[in-house]
C-alpha cells in the first residue's frame, strides 16, 4: 500500500510560485481529485507528485520517505503515471507501448517473458484498447492514444496512479468506462489514486476527496459533498454556475446558467431567466 503526502510544499517554476504551503495526505482506496480553474496548479500538482519538478520547498513523501530519496526505478514500481499530454514514439504498436509498462520489473538487460506478455494482454483488456494492439501509435487518435497510456500503467502494476486529465480527448460514453476502471482499481486493489480533473462533475461523482486550487492555495477540501457547494463554486469561478444535487447518486453537481456571468449583457439572458 502507498501513501502520499505533502508537507508544507511550495511548488514554483524559477522565480514564479504556482501553489504554496500545501499539506494532504492521499491514502490507500482512495481517489483523491485535484479541482480548479485553468492555471491554478493542479498539473503541477502531480509533476510535484511524480518528481518531474521538485519542491520549491517542503517534503513530498512515499511510505513516509522523501521521493527525492527514492531511485527512478523504485519509484516506477509504486508509482504510476498517465500525463496530459503523452509524447510517444510513433514507430511502436500500441502492444509494444503498453509492454514498456514493465520495464520497471526487469532487470539489467532482461527481456519481458511470458509473464510481461500476458500482463501486457490483461492490461489492454481491461483497458480496452486490444483492439488496438498491431496498429502504430502514429494511426491512432488522441482518445485511443490517452487508452494506450493507461492500459501501460495498468501493465505497470503500481500501487498508486497519478493522472493528469485522463478523460481529456475521450467522449462521454469512453470517460465513464476509464474513470469506472480506475475507481475499480481503487477500491479492489486498495490503490491510492490522484487525478487532475477539469470537469466538475466527473469530479463529484468519482472522487472520495477533492482539493479546490484557487490563488496559489487550497480553497476547500474533504468530500465533493464539502468542496461543491454553492459559495465555494462562486468564489473559485465567479458567477454563472447552479450548484444542485444529482438525482440519482446524491452527490453534488454543477450546470452552467446562461447569461449569468461578468460577462453577460442584458440581451443575452434567455427570456424566462430574469426575476
Amino acid at each position: 500500500m502507498v501513501k502520499l503526502e505533502m508537507q508544507n510544499v511550495t511548488l514554483a517554476y524559477g522565480p514564479k510560485v504556482v501553489v504554496r504551503d500545501l499539506n494532504f495526505q492521499m491514502r490507500p482506496g482512495e481517489m483523491v481529485g485535484l479541482v480548479g480553474p485553468n492555471g491554478c496548479g493542479k498539473s503541477t500538482i502531480i509533476k510535484a507528485l511524480s518528481r518531474v519538478i521538485p519542491p520549491h520547498s517542503g517534503r513530498i513523501l512515499l511510505n513516509g520517505k522523501n521521493i527525492s530519496q527514492i531511485s527512478r526505478k523504485d519509484l516506477a514500481r509504486m508509482l504510476g503515471v498517465v500525463p496530459q499530454m503523452s509524447l510517444l514514439p510513433s514507430v511502436f504498436t500500441a502492444f509494444e507501448i503498453v509492454l514498456m509498462g514493465r520495464n520497471p520489473h526487469l532487470g539489467l538487460f532482461q527481456y519481458e517473458g511470458p509473464r510481461d506478455m500476458a500482463i501486457t494482454w490483461q492490461a489492454m483488456e481491461r483497458a480496452s484498447t486490444q483492439h488496438l494492439a498491431h496498429r502504430r501509435i502514429n494511426e491512432l487518435s488522441g482518445g485511443e492514444i490517452q487508452g494506450i497510456v493507461i492500459a501501460r500503467v495498468l501493465a505497470q502494476e503500481t500501487e498508486a496512479i497519478l493522472l493528469d486529465e485522463p478523460t481529456a480527448n475521450l467522449d462521454i460514453g469512453r470517460q465513464i468506462e476509464i474513470l469506472d476502471l480506475i475507481k475499480s482499481l481503487c477500491r479492489e486493489n486498495n490503490m491510492t489514486v490522484v487525478a487532475a480533473l477539469h470537469d466538475l462533475n466527473l469530479a463529484s461523482q468519482y472522487c472520495d476527496q477533492l482539493m479546490l486550487i484557487n490563488n496559489g492555495r487550497i480553497h476547500a477540501e474533504g468530500t465533493p459533498a464539502m468542496v461543491i457547494n454553492p459559495e465555494n463554486i462562486e468564489e473559485v469561478y465567479g458567477g454563472g454556475s447552479y450548484v444542485h444535487t444529482h438525482p440519482l447518486s446524491g452527490l453534488p453537481a454543477v450546470l452552467p446558467h446562461a447569461g449569468n456571468s461578468k460577462h453577460a449583457k442584458p440581451q443575452d439572458v434567455i427570456e424566462g431567466d430574469a426575476v
